[in-house]
């Protein structure tokens, strides 16, 4: 459901008939692929993160490379909960911390370092992987507490 709904909102036809706009799509294992993904990315994030916990730019590295997915399954997140979610990266992570009640500062850190706005040696990065795994749990446990 996740694919289909973000090809089904940016869909644009370059040739012939629109056969993805009045697509039915199945919803009934939304949520469980939301919190999946979520869980599996947090997850992953650890696994990854312990490999390089000694190595500061490493590390921020890999928690910017992750903040896109992270990202588009938080608004998916948002969208499952009914709340309006847009496309842009700083507005989903204000929709959440509006709907989630996020703490949006390590998402716009990534973001601001992955925009070239900060320089990676300006983060400290072992208080930036602590919050941004908390962030991604408040957005797994708000996705948990859906309707399943």
């Amino acid at each position: 459901p996740i694919e289909f709904h973000d090809i089904q909102e940016r869909n644009q036809i370059l040739h012939g008939r629109d056969i993805v706009s009045n697509l039915d799509i199945d919803d009934s294992f939304y949520r469980a692929q939301v919190e999946y993904q979520l869980r599996a990315k947090l997850l992953r994030r650890r696994q990854k993160a312990a490999g390089v916990l000694q190595d500061k730019e490493l590390l921020v590295k890999l928690l910017a490379e992750s903040v896109s997915t992270c990202c588009i399954l938080t608004r998916h997140a948002l969208r499952r909960s009914g709340f309006g979610a847009g496309w842009r990266q700083r507005e989903i992570v204000e929709q959440a911390r509006e709907r989630f009640g996020l703490d949006a500062a390590p998402f716009l850190s990534l973001l601001d370092l992955r925009e070239g706005k900060i320089k990676p040696r300006s983060l400290e990065a072992a208080p930036l992987f602590t919050e941004y795994l908390k962030q991604i749990q408040v957005v797994v446990d708000a996705v948990d507490q859906l309707e399943k």
